[in-house]
């Protein structure tokens, strides 16, 4: 195991977190105005929902590779980290609200994964 698969392993987790606040943002923007029904459809044609769907796609040819170096029972733990990154970058990106507890949440995702791949 090199430094440069732990560096994928990265890579796979903020792809993961940069596809989900797409999807979100695309969610967002594609509200139904004026009594429209049609928010799916703008959604699934825009370019937000393409940045998700290459993400995932990048994700899982990626996360194959690091499967095949890094044990499971460390890398997947790994991934864990989308929980707490996810509502960070949502927090400072989107405007969403993060309460205290979920601050406490985050550290001890952040701890575990540490402690889980040491």
């Amino acid at each position: 195991m090199n430094i440069i698969t732990w560096l994928l392993l990265m890579f796979v987790v903020l792809l993961g977190t940069t596809a989900n606040l797409s999807l979100k943002y695309g969610l967002y923007i594609s509200s139904p105005t004026k009594g429209e029904s049609t928010s799916i459809r703008n959604l699934l044609f825009s370019r937000y929902f393409l940045i998700w769907f290459v993400c995932y796609i990048f994700m899982t040819v990626l996360w194959l590779y690091v499967l095949r170096i890094i044990p499971l029972s460390q890398a997947f733990p790994v991934l864990g980290l989308m929980y707490a990154l996810i509502p960070i970058a949502s927090h400072y990106l989107l405007k969403e609200q993060v309460i205290f507890s979920q601050w406490v949440g985050i550290s001890i995702i952040i701890t575990g994964v540490v402690l889980v791949v040491n």
